[in-house]
């Protein structure tokens, strides 16, 4: 699996909670007025980042197959227009949402969901202003186009919904997506746990660096870019210089 190397602890525990908390489900409902009012035709029909917007808005009243098919029609928009890179990002997020509907109907059926695939990377929840732990959440999948390393979700919890022999699973809404490029170079990592110099923190915070040569370090010295969500604004931030950013190494000498 491309840059992961150096937090394999972190991960795993990241990955136990996006398996938990962090998937869109599909429902057994017609959503007449939303779904109804989202197709409705305009002259930026064809526009496909108007298409991608589209589709993330569906995913917030649940209508999974309108967002997939949304994102195709986006991606092919993109693909005419040369913008490879968003090109990519719809066809990585069709391919999240379309696992995440196979997963959830074995949920619904009483199957065991299985592993995840190593494509579906980490994921970690996010506090709302309420004080939900997993309010919100961060949600990463490569891309299977070397134009990106892949596409960072920021997702909202919509509900709980029960299943057979008890317990629930989430619903999660996408509202806002970046694609993640370049493709993380060899020596090169995600890591989650990083802080602002002058102290200042946010929710999600994550940060590529350079982990190869700095296995043993407390941190890494070498920032190339960091990522946090603005939950406020249900938005996703990042710079691409990690100058005011120090990310320290979870695991020095290995876990």
């Amino acid at each position: 699996m491309r840059g992961l190397n150096g937090f394999a602890t972190m991960t795993l525990l990241a990955m136990t909670v996006a398996v938990a908390a962090c998937g869109p489900t599909p429902r057994d409902r017609e959503i007449e007025a939303s779904s109804g009012e989202l197709a409705q035709s305009s002259p930026q029909a064809a526009n496909p980042q108007t298409r991608f917007d589209r589709a993330l808005e569906r995913t917030e009243v649940q209508d999974w197959q309108g967002a997939i098919a949304d994102l195709k029609d986006a991606a092919e928009g993109f693909a005419q227009q040369g913008d490879t890179r968003r090109q990519a990002m719809a066809g990585a997020i069709v391919r999240y949402l379309e696992w995440w509907l196979g997963w959830t109907e074995g949920q619904r059926e009483g199957v065991d969901g299985g592993v995840m695939p190593d494509w579906q990377s980490f994921g970690r929840c996010l506090e709302d202003a309420s004080g939900q732990i997993c309010g919100y959440a961060l949600q990463f999948a490569q891309s299977e186009d070397d134009q990106i390393e892949g596409v960072l979700l920021l997702q909202k919890h919509l509900e709980d919904v029960p299943i057979p022999g008890g317990g629930t699973y989430p619903v999660f809404a996408i509202v806002d997506a970046e694609a993640v490029y370049p493709p993380l170079a060899v020596g090169e990592s995600w890591t989650p746990t990083c802080e602002r110099l002058e102290g200042e923190g946010f929710p999600g915070m994550m940060a590529i660096v350079t982990s190869g040569g700095y296995e043993d370090s407390e941190y890494y010295p070498e920032v190339r870019e960091v990522w946090w969500a603005n939950v406020e604004e249900e938005s996703l931030q990042f710079e691409r210089s990690g100058d005011a950013v120090r990310c320290f190494n979870p695991c020095p000498g290995g876990c």
